[in-house]
């Protein structure tokens, strides 16, 4: 789908061809977007100029219908400029330096799951779910369906000179959405590497919930042996070195314990419990510099949280470089889709549904307006869905080595070094969110609170437009009794 959509952008002159290569004929690169944009003034100034081949200037065509083709056609004009200038200002300057960022953090990604182990990992195709081919398929079937309504009724209306009246009507919608399918491109791969960093984090984290620090355990039974089989060792061979003065010394105790008399017995008591006591003590005493030590020690990769935190920083500024690309051109594109919404919404609920099939153009342009109005409005939501969980995705990096630090790992602990670049990386990530987030020059936010804020617009603007009464102007033309 991505490949058909760069294809046909190549087409209708949106972007450049070989726009990832420097050294390439300019002129075959940019002759489209040069040729297109002309092709199109020709058949816009014509209409407006020369007074031929437009809706507005036939005979069928009531004042309702030419104020309706006026807006849609004039709107379109400005859609389509705006943007066209805007894709020829960028050039290739954009494309390359994406690439090649891309690149850059493709290859730190590469070498960061090998740290962790996931290149094991038998690597399947991504299956994406029903809902992601869904949305494309019912999009693409939705610009089929608007391109074959607005071809066959222009060519049942101006025959083969068609194609010059379809260059400004349907034409600039369709080069508009393909502008933003480009930015859901771009968003959609920044995304998805959040999510591959977010996967290294999580292993980090899962490590940390089951590595602990290295803990010595002594075996007191078996220490309770050593010492016994040392003390006896030590008897033996001090009874084997004073065996000859053995008879000296038995008569030498008897001698004192004559002598001593029972004064002697009281205290040779208290001091053969003192000697109780501290054999008792030294049977406690464990040789520490021998005791086992029992540390888990495989494989973990809290060495790539260093690289996670620099691909943190550098998916966040080719954020940076995409807003700053795609963010113009979301204005023209949310302005068209509101205004066309709105005027949609109006012209069905107060024109179409009281004089439908009545005139075959009021209806081929209501039915116009309703059509790219709710084409325009999937795309739209399709690119605050994408900006939403790309914001999201970062938060959640976040939030992760946040909860790493949390369960004060051991790796955190034996290091000052991690902690304080997981302490600055939480920090400067509450910079980056004030500091940036998808939107269309400032004015606007991409996310889904720009649904909201919307939605209250238009709600105002119906509520003073529902207001006004066509039966006058729908009488007068002829198409009420």
């Amino acid at each position: 789908m991505i490949q058909i959509m760069n294809l046909f952008s190549m087409v209708i002159g949106l972007i450049p061809f070989n726009r990832q290569q420097l050294d390439t004929n300019v002129v075959l690169d940019y002759a489209m977007m040069v040729v297109v944009p002309v092709l199109y003034l020709v058949c816009y100034l014509g209409i407006n100029f020369m007074h031929a081949f437009g809706l507005i200037f036939l005979d069928s065509c009531n004042s309702v219908c030419r104020l309706s083709s006026n807006l849609f056609m004039h709107l379109g004009a400005f859609l389509y400029l705006t943007v066209t200038m805007m894709s020829i200002y960028r050039r290739k300057q954009f494309f390359i330096e994406f690439e090649a960022r891309l690149n850059e953090i493709d290859e730190v990604i590469v070498k960061c799951r090998r740290v962790a182990e996931l290149d094991k990992i038998r690597v399947t195709a991504v299956k994406h779910s029903v809902t992601y081919h869904f949305t494309w398929l019912f999009l693409f079937c939705v610009f089929a369906f608007a391109l074959y309504y607005d071809i066959k009724e222009l060519y049942m209306t101006f025959g083969t000179y068609a194609i010059i009246p379809f260059m400004v009507s349907s034409f600039p919608y369709m080069a508009g959405s393909i502008i933003q399918g480009e930015f859901i491109y771009h968003v959609s791969v920044i995304s998805e590497r959040f999510e591959q960093i977010n996967t290294l984090f999580e292993k980090i984290n899962k490590e940390a919930r089951h590595r602990h620090g290295p803990i010595t355990v002594f075996d007191i039974e078996s220490e309770g042996k050593k010492q016994d089989e040392r003390k006896n060792t030590n008897q033996t061979l001090e009874s084997k070195t004073t065996i000859g003065n053995e008879q000296k010394l038995a008569n030498e105790m008897k001698r004192q314990k004559a002598a001593m008399g029972q004064q002697g017995q009281g205290q040779q008591k208290n001091d053969d419990d003192d000697m109780d006591t501290s054999n008792d003590e030294d049977e406690d005493d464990f040789d520490y510099d021998n005791g086992s030590v029992t540390e888990n020690t495989g494989i973990t990769s809290e060495a790539n949280l260093p690289d996670l935190f620099k691909l943190h920083d550098k998916i966040l500024s080719l954020s940076v470089l995409t807003n700053g690309e795609f963010g113009p051109q979301c204005v023209p594109y949310m302005a068209a889709c509101f205004v066309i919404s709105i005027f949609g919404i109006f012209l069905e609920t107060k024109v179409n549904f009281i004089v439908s099939g009545k005139s075959r153009l009021l209806d081929y342009v209501t039915y116009l307006y309703v059509i790219w109005s709710f084409t325009s409005m999937v795309v739209a939501y399709i690119v605050l869905r994408l900006c939403c969980n790309a914001n999201n995705h970062s938060k959640q990096s976040a939030m992760i080595v946040h909860e790493i630090m949390q369960k004060k790992p051991a790796f955190m602990l034996s290091n000052d070094l991690f902690y304080n670049k997981m302490k600055s990386f939480t920090l400067q990530f509450l910079h980056w969110e004030g500091y940036f987030q998808f939107n269309g020059i400032g004015l606007f936010a991409l996310d889904y609170t720009f649904i909201f804020s919307t939605v209250s617009a238009a709600t105002s603007y119906l509520i003073v437009l529902l207001q006004f009464d066509m039966s006058a102007i729908l009488r007068n033309e002829g198409l009420m009794n």
